[in-house]
């Protein structure tokens, strides 16, 4: 198996295109919690979906400081 430290340094876009599917995902999936209809009158829902849109945001934001980012040379 793979070191974890090496594969982030070797292969830093593939990173950045999980952590932006996983924004996505996230945010999709707080826009259905939040708008779903429950069993009820229960804010339960509503609070996860906020949450998980929140999570979403700042995984974009991650993402997009990660692609200003600039890799490091590797060391020779």
């Amino acid at each position: 198996m793979d070191d974890p430290k090496t594969v982030v340094k070797n292969e830093p876009r593939k990173s950045l295109i999980i952590l932006f599917a996983a924004a996505i995902f996230t945010i999709i999936i707080g826009v259905i919690v939040l708008f779903a209809p429950g069993s009820g009158e229960t804010d339960m829902a509503e609070n996860v979906g906020w949450i998980m849109i929140a999570i979403g945001v700042a995984c974009l934001g991650l993402y997009v400081y990660g692609r200003k980012e600039r890799p490091k040379a590797p060391p020779k």
